[in-house]
């Protein structure tokens, strides 16, 4: 019988500093490794433990793969402390993913605050490299400031094919690939006009979603037509642990992804 808590050995091919505290680490990805936009890996370092890191590469790339780690515990600081060539293991891919596929009949609004970039990451990805078979997609991006935004490197091919906007909470007036606006996210709704009839994907902290779902709602938008991550909940990766249960749900087994109609009566559930 397979232990499902092996972890499989993989290679630190790159290590890139990402923001003013993160760095992406890119990993050789196993035989068969597939990358979907919301799903998890569990990252595990002898002597320090493991952690559950988001996926955040292109999921067109099949011999290796990214994760952004913001040095916040244990398992992180010591990932933080590893260098190119060493080994780390791996669990996964876990997790319900964000359903992208959706895009190719509906229009599409993702939003994103902080790390919440992360895991919408490869559906960008996905989208920007098939553009012709997805209709229109917008981005919401918020962060603290410009020294909290990931992925600049990425901007300027990102808004080649898709309306991307960011708005800082407190921006400090320094340069980046593209104007900011000035506000939370919740703000961009008052100054960008909306494509019609769009599905949400949300992903970011708790705060976020109570204030960006209020004004979907006000919006007219159907609760299933609104998707969030609840990737802060998960733990083991195999909802045996019980530490991500949310109502009747295992966030590991039957998320991270859950559409609003799911959630909105699990009390605390954000």
């Amino acid at each position: 019988m397979k232990n499902p808590y092996q972890t499989e050995s993989v290679k630190i091919l790159k290590i890139e500093d990402e923001g003013s505290r993160s760095r992406i680490f890119t990993l050789a990805a196993p035989r068969g490794f597939k990358v979907k936009s919301g799903q998890f890996v569990e990252i595990s370092l002898p002597g320090f433990g493991e952690a559950p890191i988001s996926l955040c590469s292109d999921p067109s790339i099949k011999n290796k793969f990214e994760i952004c780690v913001r040095k916040a515990g244990m398992v992180t600081g010591a990932l933080h402390e590893m260098k190119k060539g060493e080994k780390v293991g791996i669990r996964g891919p876990y997790g319900r993913p964000f359903p992208v596929e959706i895009g190719k009949k509906r229009n599409l609004l993702l939003i994103a605050g902080g790390l919440g970039l992360e895991p919408l990451r490869p559906a960008i990805w996905e989208i920007v490299k098939n553009r012709s078979q997805y209709k229109k997609v917008q981005i919401f991006y918020g962060a603290c400031d410009e020294n909290d935004l990931l992925f600049m490197k990425n901007y300027d091919e990102w808004k080649k094919k898709i309306d991307f906007h960011i708005t800082l909470d407190k921006p400090k007036g320094i340069k980046t690939p593209m104007a900011c606006n000035t506000g939370v996210v919740t703000k961009l709704f008052d100054s960008v006009k909306l494509y019609d009839n769009p599905v949400a994907f949300l992903c970011g902290p708790p705060v976020m979603y109570k204030f960006v779902i209020k004004k979907l709602k006000e919006l007219a938008f159907l609760d299933s037509d609104i998707f969030l991550s609840l990737e802060r909940r998960m733990h083991c990766g195999l909802g045996v642990c019980n530490h991500c249960a949310v109502g009747s749900f295992f966030v590991c087994e039957d998320g991270p992804v859950f559409s609003w109609a799911e959630l909105k009566d699990i009390k605390g559930a954000i």
